[in-house]
């Protein structure tokens, strides 16, 4: 009677299946230098789980601003106060990590990321989030 009770509940949660420690989180690394995003394209599994490192090596502030992708991206609920209306922002020499679930959105959709900083359009300070 307990084999096909535990049965019927396993049958039941196919959440239980499928335990945090089964998906591969894959880390991302940004770098805010005086010049730009290093690396300017980053390739995202759709739904994959990753954890974004980001650090500003610049001796200014900046920001990587992308509305769109942070609405659509499931973050961490302790990290959700990182990114505020859309972008993290960062003074010079500060880091952040943010975990979070790519967006379900269609395979080859781009999300094209920009520091807003005043100057920073000058520089091409732009990227890409790319959903493979």
């Amino acid at each position: 009677m307990k084999t096909v009770l535990l049965a019927m509940v396993a049958l039941a949660t196919p959440a239980l299946a499928q335990t945090p420690a089964s998906r591969s989180v894959q880390p991302v690394t940004i770098t805010m230098t005086d010049h730009g995003f290093v690396p300017r394209n980053i390739a995202l599994r759709r739904g994959g789980s990753y954890v974004l490192h980001i650090a500003n090596r610049s001796d200014k502030g900046h920001n990587l601003t992308q509305k769109a992708f942070f609405a659509a991206a499931r973050l961490s609920r302790e990290d959700r106060g990182v990114v505020r209306d859309g972008q993290i922002v960062l003074a010079a020499g500060e880091r952040a990590t943010i975990r979070f679930q790519a967006p379900l959105t269609r395979r080859g959709g781009m999300f094209q990321f920009s520091s807003t900083t005043l100057g920073d359009a000058d520089n091409a300070y732009t990227g890409a989030f790319r959903i493979q």
